[in-house]
């Protein structure tokens, strides 16, 4: 089978992870440990509260041992997170609930609209390349846009056409994924050059002013730009012990529209592979992969907890044994809180490791 036939036919797939390299025979491998370890690193998705209802813990030492053993709590962790999708995450990022997708597939349209795409607006701080170079006709619209970052402006405007314009924010972007540069325009209308920026919730290193062309979403100077600069920035992407080799730009645009993931070498001989998180062959980033399965381990895991210890919970809240308990789960992005709806008690969960 050919490298195209191959690469065609793997397309599309939500969890395969490809790796193109005519020299390294375990760049796929490298790339994949180096994306798990560092998911690994930032640990869970959830920052579960263990802010307590006065006297709870006390109260549940005291009368856990007098409530029959075995007496249920209704829970559904995986509905409340649903939820929260339909009704507050998803027209958050200007998307609405898709009925004829799965949760999951809607938690990855989320992941990517939210934490991706569309940048939170913030005050940022700016950072300027040695390499920046913005044409003349665009100074003063650099000027604007410099203070619209800095002042904490809604950036959206700006970014792809396919946030506003095709009302596409959950649209994959390639070179985001691949390499967590974002592109902005100098005027919302749209301009024939674009800025090419990595994005965080504090700052913006803004990289350079290109052509709005094909070949940019692959110009590897991009990458050589971030490492002369702010090598820190794409640390996630360094590959230690990957021979370095050259990939001429017309395959590798062949190769992002294949959703395929390709090494990059630095001038000093750095090798980066996949610093945004890396491609899925479905053209999703293995990041938002990875989180989309560790929320519904941690929904799953959370609510098995739960459901053991209902003597427990119905002890903190003074539960009586006849009457049906419930404990449901508020999310606000990371954050989330056990609650009994029909009191609003918040109750705390800590898990011993």
């Amino acid at each position: 089978m050919s490298k195209s036939a191959l690469l065609d036919k793997l397309k599309g797939h939500t969890r395969t992870f490809v790796v193109h390299s005519n020299t390294n025979p375990y760049a796929a491998a490298a790339a994949m440990g180096a994306a798990m370890g560092r998911s690994q690193q930032l640990g869970p998705y959830f920052n579960l509260s263990r802010q307590l209802r006065p006297g709870v813990q006390a109260q549940a030492a005291a009368t856990a041992a007098q409530l029959p053993a075995g007496h249920g709590v209704s829970v559904d962790f995986i509905a409340d997170w649903s939820d929260f999708l339909n009704q507050s995450g998803l027209p958050m990022c200007g998307l609405g609930h898709d009925p004829s997708r799965t949760v999951q597939e809607n938690t990855m349209r989320y992941l990517y609209a939210y934490h991706r795409r569309v940048p939170i607006t913030a005050p940022r701080a700016v950072h300027e390349s040695r390499e920046l170079c913005v044409p003349q006709q665009y100074q003063a619209d650099y000027a604007a846009l410099r203070v619209l970052i800095t002042s904490g402006g809604d950036l959206k405007p700006y970014l792809s056409r396919d946030i506003l314009k095709k009302k596409r924010p959950d649209k994959n972007d390639g070179l985001l994924n691949a390499w967590g540069v974002q592109h902005l325009h100098f005027r919302p209308e749209g301009t024939a050059h674009i800025l090419l920026c990595r994005i965080t919730d504090t700052d913006v290193f803004v990289i350079q002013a290109l052509p709005h062309d094909h070949d940019v979403w692959v110009d590897t100077s991009l990458l050589q730009v971030l490492h002369d600069n702010w090598p820190e920035q794409i640390t996630a992407g360094k590959c230690n012990g990957i021979q370095g080799e050259a990939v001429p730009s017309t395959e590798r645009l062949a190769l992002r529209n294949h959703n395929a993931n390709f090494a990059t070498t630095m001038t000093d001989g750095t090798v980066y592979l996949a610093p945004g998180g890396g491609l899925m062959a479905s053209g999703d980033c293995f990041e938002d992969r990875s989180n989309c399965d560790k929320i519904y381990a941690e929904l799953a895991c959370l609510q098995e907890v739960v459901r053991s210890n209902a003597v427990l919970f119905r002890a903190a809240l003074n539960w009586p044994s006849s009457k049906e308990l419930s404990i449901k789960m508020i999310f606000e992005d990371r954050d989330c809180w056990l609650y009994e709806p029909t009191s609003g008690s918040r109750v705390s969960l800590t898990i011993q490791p």
